[in-house]
């Protein structure tokens, strides 16, 4: 786990520290109106109290206060199990602790599962395998005698983590395929769903490939894993350590469980250990217990007088907590066997994730709202942005880029608009008062019960005193029935005066100037004058009054039309016969709910022509922020006299000028002009970059070719090759482009085509694994 004073990830692991308040010596839970029998809160010294199971029943009841039905299930599952192993060495002292806390457990159960029906199946999902409670068997002479044959055929510069088989791994190894033979065996099979992802991360910060099998003891690759230190995720960190490397957590969204950006963060962490420590065990034990004790300890090794000082303090030199100990050893045991399961008996199973595809949303949705709209299972979404703690899009964040299944985007986007949106502007907390209902709160805040119950996962009425709940705020001038304002507020203007411009403008009525340009039909070259009047804000534009179908209005030389009343992106859509996904394309993946006001580029649309052998490609045009003049696209022009940057090029060869046209890489240029990849680069001094635009001018050389009827052009560029004999044909690979959109990466990109992050890196010539949006990649078929 990622922090300086945490345990071991187990199922043991309570999601919510319980702080109990001593009393006279007595323990006594703040809860009220829990299941616990008086009877049952033991004193302190009592032997009851230092059972585990009174201690994970503790931390159920805590989670059940709080609400948080799935971790209460985990803890009572727990308490269920250690009860019953305890059960087996009970003292007669112990008598009324054994018979009274079944039927408590029981009581509480029925509770969960009253306000839960699905805590059982989440619980499961979300819990880590109790390795920590098995008991250990050490391995006897012929055990240790069995393993060892086989580890000294080992050659250890195989592994890229450095390792030695002294007792204490082979001890682990012992363990983990006995014992916890199911824990190693499922966690290895769940780690070849994340390999790709985690590997590539990996070798691009030029760290040890077999860190990987530190996730593994960590979470067993469980996305949802939980511990009692509030460590969450596949690497487990806990919040403070997460946003200290770029992982934030608040109550809407937990990015720890985020695979790719906790793997960024855990390898940075281990990074700098590693840049602290020098040694990649040291740095992974404190990765487990703090930094600070590793220190603490090397401190007080190196002031100890009898020690040997010509040799460097290592990890198997410290004494360190009783978990730590085993830490290390078992990460390099499952590397052991993650390198060798068939020596094992360990069969693995390929694992894929679910691919899908990425929208971005500028409103709060519920999963459940977007799952009926999009036609498919909410624990889908779920799963797929297991991040979304609250089941909601997060509504303190202006965007949020949402997963959804492969082929769905079109269906969302035609139903966007028909999606039940979380009106609220705000949240406040409030403290349930002794006496308070929900309907008392609910009248308070002038909002819905079921608003309340929404927003804190409530399944039923029962509210118990002291505790906290979530209270959404409506946005202002909405009534909670969801009926518009008989008022209807007037759009606002203004007369500007002298010294005004559009930036003091919109300064001085906090709007975007881009919004007041939008509002009064001002193009990028417009300005305003003195005496001039102009909206600041959203004019109310209404609705055209006539029946059926609307003529297509005018469009401005800027192709922009100005949202109405009662318009979607279907209606607009049918208006100027453009396909919804090409509008959205065209105005950047936009995705947010129309409003009256609203400024929507509306591209030239060609059908593909029934003569054409191949379908055509549509891409929008870019809306023009200025009247430049026109230029053909793609277009070769020579070399302007007195270029003085141009690059010197060998005699005989012929430098141009070429202009990128849309849908252009580095590697379609390179078959027109018969050039490598790294000769353009060379050129353009480009680097290693591969990031071109649209209207960039190259430096080429060659003539441009017809690629489709010369498919020799590439061989008859270069003059080295004039001798040479052609090789034999190869059959081209087919290959298909992706536009990246905002906020996809990679792995995104590999999971949605069902390639891996090397092969895209491969087939794109990528230096790394950055990629930005609207930057075009090849994805073989």
């Amino acid at each position: 786990m990622a922090h300086s004073s945490h345990s071991q990830s187990s199922e043991t692991e309570p999601a919510v520290v319980v702080q109990p308040v001593l009393e006279d010596s007595v323990t006594v839970l703040q809860v009220k109106e829990s299941p616990v029998d008086p009877a049952i809160i033991l004193a302190e010294e009592d032997t009851a109290f230092v059972q585990p199971s009174w201690k994970s029943f503790r931390f159920a009841v805590q989670a059940m206060e709080e609400m948080q039905w799935v971790a209460a299930k985990r803890y009572l599952d727990l308490a269920q199990r250690q009860i019953a192993q305890e059960a087996k060495k009970a003292t007669p002292e112990d008598s009324l602790y054994f018979a009274e806390m079944p039927f408590m457990l029981k009581l509480a159960d029925d509770e969960v599962l009253i306000n839960c029906p699905e805590a059982a199946k989440l619980a499961a999902e979300s819990a880590l395998e109790d390795v920590e409670t098995i008991d250990v068997d050490m391995a006897d002479d012929t055990a240790l005698f069995r393993l060892e044959k086989f580890l000294d055929t080992l050659d250890v510069s195989q592994f890229t983590l450095p390792v030695e088989f002294n007792d204490r791994v082979v001890q682990e190894i012992y363990y983990l395929t006995g014992k916890a033979r199911n824990f190693i065996a499922s966690s290895l099979n769940r780690k070849t769903a994340f390999d790709s992802l985690i590997y590539a991360k990996i070798e691009e910060a030029k760290m040890p490939r077999d860190l990987i099998y530190l996730s593994l003891v960590e979470s067993g690759f469980k996305v949802r894993a939980y511990s009692r230190a509030k460590a969450s995720g596949l690497w487990q960190f806990i919040p403070e350590t997460g946003k200290r490397y770029g992982v934030d957590v608040d109550f809407w969204l937990d990015q720890r469980r985020n695979p790719e950006m906790a793997t960024e963060a855990a390898l940075k962490y281990l990074k700098d250990l590693y840049g602290y420590f020098g040694d990649w065990q040291l740095a992974m034990a404190a990765y487990n217990c703090g930094e600070g004790r590793v220190r603490r300890l090397i401190r007080e090794l190196k002031a100890d007088s009898t020690r040997d000082t010509t040799k460097a303090i290592t990890y198997w030199d410290l004494q360190l907590p009783s978990e730590t100990m085993h830490y290390v050893p078992r990460i390099l045991a499952a590397m052991v066997i993650g390198h060798f399961p068939e020596h094992y008996d360990i069969e693995i199973k390929p694992q894929k994730l679910s691919p899908y595809d990425t929208v971005t949303v500028y409103d709060s949705f519920g999963l459940d709202e977007i799952a009926k709209a999009i036609k498919v299972k909410p624990d889908t979404l779920r799963n797929l942005n297991a991040e979304l703690i609250m089941g909601f899009t997060p509504p303190n964040r202006e965007s949020y880029v949402l997963r959804i299944p492969v082929g769905k985007r079109d269906l969302f986007v035609k139903n966007y608009d028909k999606i039940e949106k979380n009106n609220f502007s705000g949240w406040v907390h409030h403290k349930v008062k002794k006496g308070e209902s929900l309907g008392k709160i609910a009248s308070l805040y002038k909002v819905k019960v079921a608003d309340i119950q929404q927003a804190n996962d409530m399944r039923n009425m029962k509210v118990r005193a002291g505790k906290t709940l979530l209270i959404p705020i409506r946005m202002a001038g909405e009534s909670s029935s969801g009926s518009s304002s008989k008022k209807g507020g007037k759009a606002k203007t203004y007369i500007v005066k002298l010294g005004d411009n559009l930036g003091t403008i919109a300064r001085k009525f906090n709007v975007d100037q881009n919004n007041i340009r939008i509002w009064n039909d001002m193009d990028a070259a417009s300005v305003v004058g003195v005496g001039d009047t102009i909206y600041v804000s959203k004019p109310d534009l209404k609705p055209s009054s006539g029946k059926g179908e609307r003529p297509t209005p005018p469009l401005s030389k800027s192709r922009k039309y100005v949202v109405q009343s009662g318009d979607s992106y279907g209606t607009i859509s049918q208006m100027f016969g453009v396909p919804v996904g090409t509008i959205l394309l065209a105005n950047k993946g936009f995705t947010k709910r129309l409003a009256v006001g609203d400024s929507v580029f509306i591209p030239k649309y060609t059908r593909k022509l029934p003569q054409a052998p191949a379908q055509a490609v549509v891409v929008p045009e870019v809306p023009p922020k200025s009247e430049p003049a026109k230029q053909s696209s793609g277009k070769v022009e020579p070399v302007a006299k007195g270029d003085s940057k141009a690059p010197a090029v060998k005699p005989g060869e012929k430098l141009s000028v070429y202009t990128v046209e849309p849908g252009d890489n580095l590697g379609y240029i390179s078959m027109l002009f018969g050039m490598s990849v790294s000769r353009i680069q060379e050129l353009n001094n480009l680097g290693k970059s591969v990031d071109i635009r649209v209207g960039q001018k190259l430096y080429v050389v060659g003539d441009k070719k017809d690629v489709k009827t010369d498919p020799k052009a590439g061989a008859k560029a270069d003059p080295k090759n004039a001798d040479k004999k052609p090789e034999p044909k190869k059959p081209a690979e087919s290959f298909r482009q992706h536009t990246v959109k905002r906020g996809e990466s990679l792995w995104d990109i590999s999971r949605q085509y069902q390639v891996t992050i090397e092969e895209i890196v491969k087939w794109n010539e990528l230096p790394d694994t950055k990629i930005r949006e609207g930057m075009t990649l090849k994805i073989k078929k």
